[in-house]
């Protein structure tokens, strides 16, 4: 008896299996007419994988935007980001540091520093911590920003009335753009650094960013990144504003960034520059720098022999001048291979702003 029953659930386990093993042939047969099948299914997979409905919690920072497709017109990421072959941290003063006294000297600026860049030390300096206007050296962020933000520098800008007219009315320096003239990027580089030109830097923000306000944003952004905990800008020019504001240490850590990127370095340390052919410029406009007439004449003399050091050379940098920000003065020099950078606040005059520099390179320079 135990034998019979066993008999009759095998076969009905037998016919089970055989109605499943049809009824899986006929949806198989529908899902091939159809043209459906489960990987269909897949087109919902991202979503869920992806997980966006809520954080990774192992990158906090992360946005959802980085999900989408690569845009194959930029550079790939590790490209597009300098900062990341060009670090640099906040100096510190060095262990034999040195405290300037400006009257002993016959120092003129009211904040001074000297640092060493190869070992990011402080080496000398007074109250270079202490804020002021940096008037044009803000030029110096401006083509970092542009030139990290710019891809494609074969793109060209046109000039507008509504953009340079506000210009001459606050009577800013500027290249000698006109309304209508279109240059190129490099144009306007070494016209901001060359010849302080805010008719470059605003054709800048706006090639960069679409407006100043915007750029500005980029600006500020920049300062963050990079710890300038006692910067803000509020244009791309240095026309003054009082929360447009340094220090000098701050600005020794912008002008040291800009030389170690190369189309920046490359205008910050150009003797002349001749901008491209226009309409209105048919033999383009030869820019000197100014920084190069302003220490014409000049030179270091460390060992006090009177003579210039002949290991020694003055690279390039950037001046700037406002009425509240007085004469500024960042510049970088270079002494048996080493690189030294100078930046002075408030010396009464463009003369004696490059006297005070090249005091304290004399004196304190290793």
């Amino acid at each position: 008896m135990r034998k019979k029953t066993m008999n009759r659930k095998g076969g009905a386990a037998l016919a089970a299996i055989l109605i499943l093993i049809i009824l899986l042939a006929s949806g198989m047969a529908i899902m091939v007419v159809t043209g459906r099948g489960t990987i269909d299914k897949a087109s919902d997979v991202p979503i869920l994988s992806n997980d966006s409905s809520k954080p990774d919690e192992s990158k906090p920072d992360e946005k959802p935007a980085e999900t989408k497709a690569p845009d194959e017109s930029q550079p790939p990421e590790d490209e597009s980001k300098p900062e990341e072959i060009n670090t640099i941290s906040i100096p510190k003063e060095a262990a034999d540091y040195k405290k300037i006294d400006p009257k002993a000297d016959n120092i003129n600026a009211k904040y001074a520093i000297l640092v060493d860049v190869d070992n990011n030390e402080i080496i000398a300096g007074y109250d270079y911590d202490k804020r002021m206007f940096p008037a044009s050296l803000t030029k110096i962020m401006t083509i970092i920003v542009a030139n990290e933000n710019v891809k494609d520098k074969s793109v060209k800008y046109k000039f507008t009335d509504k953009e340079l007219t506000p210009l001459y009315e606050e009577k800013a320096s500027v290249v000698g753009f006109e309304p209508g003239e279109t240059v190129t990027f490099d144009d306007l580089m070494y016209g901001a650094i060359l010849r302080s030109g805010a008719d470059a830097t605003v054709g800048l923000a706006n090639l960069t960013a679409g407006s100043e306000k915007k750029f500005v944003e980029l600006m500020n952004k920049k300062a963050e990144e990079m710890g300038l905990k006692d910067t803000h800008f509020t244009n791309s020019s240095g026309l003054h504003n009082d929360k447009n504001y340094s220090t000098c240490r701050d600005m020794a850590v912008i002008l040291e960034y800009a030389m170690k990127t190369k189309p920046c370095h490359d205008a910050l340390c150009a003797k002349s520059y001749t901008t491209s052919k226009t309409a209105a410029h048919p033999e383009g406009i030869t820019l000197s720098s100014i920084i190069s007439e302003r220490t014409a004449g000049y030179y270091v003399d460390a060992d006090g022999d009177g003579e210039e050091d002949a290991d020694t050379e003055i690279l390039g940098g950037k001046t700037g001048f406002m009425d509240e920000a007085k004469y500024v003065l960042a510049t970088q020099v270079e002494k048996a291979g080493r690189n030294y950078i100078c930046v002075t606040a408030l010396s009464a005059t463009d003369k004696q702003a490059t006297i005070d520099s090249l005091t304290i390179y004399e004196k304190y320079m290793k």
